[in-house]
């Protein structure tokens, strides 16, 4: 039977391929270089086989099929798929490959095309390197053929695991992985550092501004459309990324609430990049898998940040809030989100009515609307919470506003003074006497291997130096603990009061509100209690002001006046 088959004629198809797991294998992390030898690769491929079917009167004709940068894994490669197809259609009757590692490195794949398909199809298959022809009567080459299958199974193994692990380590140095750039950024000469893109950034910025104002997501989403502004799909294709959408259900993408959703929600614009969020769960197995959240990299300070850490928390927890639009608007109202009542803890309701030709706006307690009896209703007109709400936050900006001048009176006063000075030389000291007890300690221990002192002195000697020694640890970390107040200008680091200060003469808006108020209680009596952001820093600012002052000697107030609350 083997001579027959060996007397017909073939038409054979040789297979050529080449993944980037071979070429990362290779060791060589020139760009350039890996582009040729791939290139070469393929083509001593294919002279190989020419070469080898010229001892091979018997195959009249061949056709080569080439998948160079699949993985041996995938049997999808559309070469190897269409010369499937050929071999259907009788087109093909004989498969060529250089040797079994580059038809295939899954053992249990390769094995059902080389034992039952091809025998079934009447395919002859020859692997030239392993001394591999299925029309030859081998019968080692039978027992031998599934090992060799398993190696380069477990070939492709250990290179998974290699790569796997290689970008792990990347990740976890805060370097960027992925195919493109989130929108706003854009690679740097750095291949894994990532650069602001000057036009995309101000979108973004743009995007977390209108948030702030009060747009719902849609509204953003529809402002953007309006005026022509690329979505992030159509920009990374405009910029010639080669980005492809997998599922464009449009000629066009377009901005949608999704989009927005995502860019607000994004950490990469603080410059913190989060990566490792989805996996495979092995090799062969391609489908992407979420990972559980405390699996996930996380890096802080990567990259330049467009958004400030304290604009994204602002805009968190916005999204948080339940702030819905009303039918035909796309703003919310100036309160949504922020108004509760102070005794029952539920959100106020807007109301609008008219009275006249006037119309009336007031907010009522939610609770109260469903259940008269759990609640009385809090009334409040919008005017009068204006008034009341203005009014409250203007005098909590004059406090900083005073609490600031404060702060630069004092720096003046240490600028003015060798307090700073002082503190470094008595740091200084200190640890040069902390470090000649240690000296002496060994020295004394030395004196006692020598013989020179008694075991009983030695003891006496390093109970008191020890003693010392630790006196002055202790007097190091007090002295630490002034020198860095002295020179980190005691609150400079506060800049959580810039929000207030900025703002002295600001009107009451959207913007103003998010930045500045965490919430607002309403009482029965119209009386209202506003809780600021950064709360209790604004309750501790007074208190690190006098350890400051103490420091330096200086007495509390401002030109001999205290500072009013």
């Amino acid at each position: 039977m083997q001579s027959n088959l060996l007397s017909k004629t073939y038409h054979s198809g040789g297979y050529l391929r080449l993944s980037h797991s071979d070429i990362a294998a290779s060791g060589d992390t020139n760009a350039a270089n890996q582009e040729a030898m791939q290139s070469n690769s393929i083509e001593n491929q294919k002279e190989y086989i020419e070469e080898y079917l010229k001892t091979k009167p018997e195959i009249i004709s061949t056709t080569f099929y080439v998948d160079d940068g699949y993985s041996g894994v995938n049997f999808e490669r559309p070469s190897f798929q269409r010369m499937l197809q050929d071999i259907r259609e009788n087109k093909i009757d004989c498969v060529i490959v250089k040797d079994l590692s580059r038809f295939g490195r899954n053992y249990i794949e390769v094995g059902k095309y080389i034992e039952q398909l091809f025998p079934l199809l009447g395919v002859r298959f020859i692997a030239i390197n392993d001394n591999y022809d299925s029309a030859e009567d081998r019968a080692n080459n039978n027992i031998i053929l599934p090992f060799k299958n398993l190696i380069n199974d477990a070939y492709c193994r250990d290179i998974s695991v290699k790569i796997r692990s290689h970008l792990d380590v990347k990740r976890r140095r805060g370097e960027f992985i992925g195919a493109f750039p989130v929108y706003g950024y854009k690679r740097g000469e750095e291949k894994n550092k990532l650069v602001i893109d000057p036009y995309a950034a101000e979108i973004v910025k743009e995007i977390f501004c209108m948030k702030m104002e009060g747009m719902s997501n849609q509204a953003i989403a529809d402002e953007l459309n309006s005026l022509g502004v690329l979505s992030p799909a159509e920009y990374k294709k405009e910029q010639g990324s080669g980005y492809k959408a997998m599922l464009q259900t449009h000629e066009k993408a377009k901005w949608s609430v999704p989009a927005v959703i995502r860019i607000l929600s994004d950490e990469v614009y603080v410059g913190t990049l989060i990566q490792g969020k989805e996996s495979t769960p092995n090799y062969k197995i391609k489908v992407r898998e979420k990972k559980p959240r405390e699996e996930w990299i996380r890096v802080e300070g990567t990259h330049e940040a467009i958004i400030s850490p304290a604009d994204f928390e602002i805009v968190a927890d916005i999204l948080k809030k339940d702030t819905r639009v009303s039918t035909g608007k796309k703003s919310v109202s100036l309160y949504s989100g922020y108004l509760y009542c102070a005794d029952c803890g539920c959100s106020m309701v807007r109301k609008c009515v008219r009275s006249g030709q006037m119309p009336y706006t007031y907010y009522i307690c939610s609770g109260n609307k469903k259940d008269k009896t759990t609640c009385s209703s809090h009334s409040i007109s919008e005017r009068t919470l204006d008034e009341a709400v203005t009014k409250t936050i203007r005098m909590h900006i004059k406090y900083l506003c005073g609490l600031q001048e404060s702060m630069e009176s004092v720096r003046e006063a240490l600028n003015n003074s060798d307090k700073t000075k002082t503190l470094c030389l008595q740091f200084e000291k200190r640890q040069e006497e902390m470090e000649k007890y240690k000296k002496l300690q060994f020295a004394c221990y030395e004196d006692y291997k020598n013989g020179l002192i008694t075991q009983d002195e030695y003891k006496i000697f390093k109970a008191s130096l020890e003693s010392r020694e630790e006196a002055a640890e202790s007097a190091i970390r007090e002295l630490e603990k002034k020198k860095q107040l002295l020179l980190q200008g005691g609150m400079e680091k506060e800049a959580w009061m810039r929000d207030f200060v900025e703002n002295e003469k600001a009107q009451l808006t959207r913007s103003l509100l998010v930045r500045l108020v965490d919430r607002i209680y309403v009482y029965e009596n119209h009386r209202i209690e506003i809780l600021f952001r950064y709360q209790d820093e604004m309750e501790k600012a007074p208190e690190a002001l006098e350890d400051f002052r103490s420091c330096i000697g200086q007495k509390g107030g401002q030109n001999g006046k205290e500072i009013q609350k």
